[in-house]
């Protein structure tokens, strides 16, 4: 299940607090967006020990500028409270899978 978050505070929680954080930044208005949506809630439903969460860019624009994000969907991946991982666009479930491991 992914849960919709809002703030780099809820988001910084949220990483502090589970060993492996995916963190899908979209805006309801990007189609690539859109098309990842559902690969990322597949991933999140199958993937045991990982937390998934969206945040919508629109809305936390203290995320982009903390993370460095200037395009969407981008992909966060987080272990053990740092990030190890970042992705720019759309990629398959098999590269989301991968970025996960």
């Amino acid at each position: 299940m992914v849960k919709e978050i809002n703030g780099l505070a809820e988001l910084n929680e949220v990483v502090k607090n589970n060993n492996k954080v995916l963190v899908d930044v979209w805006a309801p208005w990007c189609g690539p967006c859109r098309m990842l949506g559902p690969v990322v809630e597949k991933v999140a439903d199958t993937t045991e020990g990982l937390v998934t969460v969206k945040v919508n860019l629109d809305e936390n624009d203290d995320v982009a500028e903390k993370f460095g994000i200037e395009a969407i969907p981008t992909l966060l991946v987080f272990n053990n409270n740092e990030l190890v991982n970042k992705t720019v666009g759309f990629i398959p479930e098999a590269k989301v899978r991968e970025l996960v491991k």
